[in-house]
C-alpha cells in the first residue's frame, strides 16, 4: 500500500543523538521518500526510555565486547559516540500493511521514522498507548520469570524497586498468586512503591532475613545489590540477574553458605527465549502474552509524568547523571494526541 496522496509526508526527521559522554541534541536528518517497498512511515506518538541502558550508552559506558549484542534496530552512529540509541517507539503507520494503526517498534527517540513492515507489531485498540510502551521492559519481566521457574507459594523477593523489578513484582502477583517482597535500599523509592498501592512488602536492604527465599530477582543495576540477592536464597535457592552491569567489577562472597546450600546464580536475557520454555515457546506467543498482561489498569501506576520529545536532551542529561523520580518515563511528540491515556 503507498502513502495517501492526501498526507504530507515529511522528508526531514527530528531525532535524539548522545553527542559526547553525558550530553545528548536533537538533529535533523532527512527521511528515504517516497517510502521504498515492504517499508512503513510512522509519526510517532510516544517513545519509551530505559533508563540503566540509556544511561549506559550516554556516559559511554558500553564495553566494546557488547556491542554488536547491545545494537538495536535503526540505531544510527556507534557506541564510541556519537550515538542514536533506543528500543521503544509507539507511531501511527501513514503508508504500509497497518495504515491508520498504532504500532510499536524497536526504534530510537525520533519523530518520524522508516521501518521495516516485518519489525511493526499492531497495538489493540484497548491498550492506552502510554501503557503499551511498557512491553519491552514487561516482556524482559516475563522472560525473567520463566527462567526462574518459579512456582507458588515459595517464597520469592526482588532486589531492586524499579521498572523491571516492580514488573516482576506486578507478573509474580498477578499471574502466578505469588507474594513478592521488594527490597530496596532508597527510602524515597520505597515510599513511591508504597505510593502505588499494589500491596507489597518492601523491606530496606538492612532488614532482609537471610537464607529464606527460593527465588531473588536481582534488578537494582548494582553489584552490592547481587549479594544481597545472593544472601537471601536458603538451600538450592536461584538467584535470577536481570541486570546490566555492563563495565563494573562486582565482588561477590561465595564462601559461607553459598557452596554446601548449592545456590545458584543465573542470567536472564529478554533475546533469548527462557530455556524452560524456549522449545514450545516462540517470540510471537511471548509478546501475545505479554499484550494480554497490559490490559491491567493498575500497571498505569508506573507511568511518571511525560517529557516533550524537545524537552528530552535536558532530561537525558539529569539521567545520566543522578535517578530522576518516578519508575517508567515516556517522550511525547507533538501533536498531543489525546487517545495516549485511553484504550
Amino acid at each position: 500500500m503507498s502513502t495517501p496522496p492526501s498526507r504530507l509526508v515529511p522528508s526531514i526527521a527530528r531525532a535524539y543523538w548522545v553527542e559526547t559522554p553525558g550530553k545528548g541534541v536533537i538533529r535533523q536528518e532527512t527521511l528515504s521518500v517516497p517510502v521504498p517497498v515492504g517499508y512503513s512511515l510512522l509519526e510517532t506518538w510516544l517513545t519509551g526510555i530505559s533508563p540503566g541502558t540509556e544511561r549506559l550508552v550516554g556516559l559511554g559506558k558500553v564495553p566494546a565486547e557488547c556491542w554488536q549484542a547491545m545494537a538495536c534496530p535503526a540505531m544510527g552512529g556507534s557506541f564510541k559516540l556519537p550515538v542514536k540509541y533506543g528500543y521503544c517507539l509507539l507511531g501511527q503507520a501513514i503508508n504500509g500493511p497497518y495504515a491508520d494503526q498504532l504500532v510499536f517498534a524497536m526504534h530510537p527517540h525520533q519523530d518520524y521514522a522508516i521501518v521495516p513492515n516485518k519489525q511493526l507489531l499492531p497495538l489493540p485498540q484497548n491498550i492506552p498507548p502510554l501503557r503499551a510502551a511498557l512491553l519491552p521492559n514487561l516482556e524482559t519481566a516475563l522472560n525473567a520469570i520463566w527462567d526462574s521457574e518459579y512456582q507458588a507459594p515459595a517464597p520469592v523477593a526482588i532486589v531492586g524497586g524499579g521498572m523491571v523489578g516492580l514488573l516482576i513484582a506486578f507478573l509474580l502477583k498477578a499471574a502466578w498468586d505469588a507474594f513478592p517482597i521488594i527490597i530496596e535500599r532508597d527510602p524515597q523509592r520505597r515510599q513511591l512503591i508504597e505510593k502505588l498501592g499494589w500491596g507489597l512488602t518492601i523491606l530496606d536492604v538492612r532488614d532482609v532475613p537471610q537464607g529464606v527465599f527460593s527465588v531473588c530477582f536481582h534488578a537494582s543495576g548494582q553489584g552490592p545489590g547481587l549479594q544481597t540477592a545472593l544472601d537471601s536464597v536458603g538451600f538450592e535457592g536461584k538467584v535470577i540477574e536481570v541486570s546490566w552491569l555492563a563495565h563494573q567489577p562486582v565482588t561477590l562472597n561465595l564462601g559461607g553458605s553459598f557452596h554446601f546450600q548449592r545456590k545458584q546464580i543465573l542470567s536472564s536475557q529478554v533475546s533469548t527465549i527462557a530455556k524452560p520454555k524456549r522449545e514450545h515457546t516462540n517470540h510471537q506467543q511471548r509478546l501475545e502474552q505479554v499484550l494480554n498482561y497490559l490490559q491491567n489498569p493498575l500497571l498505569d501506576a508506573l507511568i511518571a509524568p511525560a517529557i516533550t520529545f524537545d524537552n528530552l536532551p535536558f532530561f537525558m542529561q539529569e539521567l545520566y547523571h543522578e535517578n530522576p523520580v518516578g519508575f517508567f518515563f515516556a517522550v511525547t511528540y507533538p501533536p498531543f494526541h489525546p487517545r495516549l491515556h485511553k484504550g
